[in-house]
């Protein structure tokens, strides 16, 4: 009976184990929303079908200022995930994405609004698996994956 127990509690441990392994994500999209916001709109619509798309180990952040609420809720995920320094970075400037390695905290790339969900999982895909530490394939005439970042930005939320 004892050898049955300790098999078991053994095999649960061993789960658990790789269930935490699996459950940390190998990049953080930080959706920076705003809802009056006609780029946010676009984004909400095609990013989660872009990262189901991409089918990469991807953990969408959303910060969303449109009250102080929600803004203090994002700070708090922020905080949560280590990634502050990119939220301070872009806090009130909605409409694009970005892309941020989950274990060194830096930013990849970003993604914006304009672009289609394939478009946005293609990038995605590309920055999860720089993140990752694999290999991928780059053509020396084309840009790194995803959009340029916007200039910093940072605005106290609207009472």
């Amino acid at each position: 009976m004892k050898l049955a127990t300790v098999a078991a509690t053994s095999v649960l441990l061993s789960v658990m184990i790789a269930a935490s392994a699996m459950a940390s994500p190998d990049v953080y999209v930080l959706n920076f929303r705003h809802a009056e916001d006609v780029k946010s709109q676009r984004l909400d619509q095609e990013l989660p079908t872009a990262l189901q798309i991409a089918q990469v180990n991807a953990e969408e952040v959303i910060i969303d200022t449109t009250t102080s609420a929600k803004w203090e809720k994002a700070a708090h995920d922020a905080f949560n995930r280590d990634i502050v320094p990119v939220f301070n970075k872009w806090v009130g400037l909605p409409g694009f994405a970005a892309v941020v390695d989950a274990n060194s905290k830096t930013i990849i790339g970003c993604l914006d609004a304009t672009q289609s969900a394939s478009e946005l999982a293609s990038d995605i895909r590309s920055m999860a698996s720089a993140a990752s530490g694999q290999p991928r394939m780059t053509n020396a005439s084309t840009a790194i994956a995803g959009s340029p970042c916007p200039a910093t930005y940072n605005q106290p939320p609207v009472q």
